[in-house]
């Protein structure tokens, strides 16, 4: 039985700070912060800290292999409402506060929680399975449904004969969904990899979005070595000087599709296969 506990906004994670995604030992010895590097990595969950000396072994400090997670209709529901109660108003305020179109932040499946003043995207696993809600406040803190699982962010309308692109977030999937991408987006930097791995197995070509740091690198590289073996070819970009993340790149105006285009095809080019099967 694991030890690990998920970190809460009342007790958070004492390296980064944050409510979400890190483990905490239930000792309070130790925790695992997909954020903050260290030498030891834990493969599907993040970067082990020991904050005070115990007699574990590396047994007992890899958490034990977790099924995927299955279906949630309960939390579908409430997806399903906010959805619906994500008026014009709500969507327009979203495209002025994000800048990014109304348009592909519902395909996300947008919705509204006014309880929280928040806005909700569901979180899924392949064909679309629900598995949990993300909310996001006004003021950009974010957090997720009590009883949620990590998940994917899957927009409506996909083509597998296209380049996937995979992004950090749901804001960084609507922003390259505004120029014309498939994309689906990854709860964190180093979360969800055995979903990606399982939603995109035997495509043609994917495209790895990473933030401009050195989790989002870090994350994005590993996520590229569990990718090589099942899709057809991997490749990791990430935005310019000057810019954190792919929201920020497309809203300063420098992030194109065509330049996105070229780097694929100029890498395709280098590995030796200018002609891949995967269209863009």
């Amino acid at each position: 039985m694991s030890t690990w506990n998920r970190v809460t906004r009342a007790k958070p994670c004492p390296v980064c700070g944050k409510p979400d995604w890190c483990l905490l030992s239930a000792d309070g010895s130790a925790c695992i912060c997909p954020r903050t590097e260290t030498k030891h990595f834990i493969e599907g969950s993040g970067y082990l800290h020991v904050l005070k000396e115990t007699d574990w072994s590396k047994d007992q400090w890899t958490p034990a292999k977790k099924e995927l997670p299955e279906h949630n209709e309960v939390m579908a529901t409430m997806a399903r409402k906010f959805y619906i109660a994500c008026d014009e108003e709500q969507q327009v305020d979203a495209d002025e506060r994000l800048g990014i179109s109304r348009l592909s932040l519902r395909r996300l499946g947008m919705g509204w929680c006014a309880s929280q003043s928040a806005n909700t995207f569901p979180m899924f696993r392949h064909e679309r399975r629900l598995v949990g809600i993300r909310m996001r406040g006004k003021d950009g803190r974010k957090w997720a449904i009590k009883g949620s699982k990590q998940g994917l962010f899957i927009p409506r309308g996909l083509d597998n004969r296209k380049v996937m692109f995979i992004c950090e977030g749901p804001t960084d999937t609507a922003a390259m969904l505004d120029l014309g991408f498939n994309a689906v987006g990854r709860p964190s930097c180093m979360g969800a990899t055995d979903l990606i791995c399982e939603l995109v197995a035997g495509h043609g070509a994917v495209a790895i979005m990473a933030d401009r740091d050195g989790p989002g690198m870090d994350g994005a590289e590993r996520l590229a070595h569990s990718l090589r073996s099942i899709v057809g070819r991997v490749f990791v970009m990430s935005p310019p000087e000057g810019y954190k993340d792919v929201r920020a790149w497309y809203c300063g105006g420098e992030l194109r599709k065509e330049d996105a285009l070229e780097y694929i095809k100029a890498e395709s080019c280098r590995h030796g296969n200018a002609r891949s099967q995967a269209t863009t």
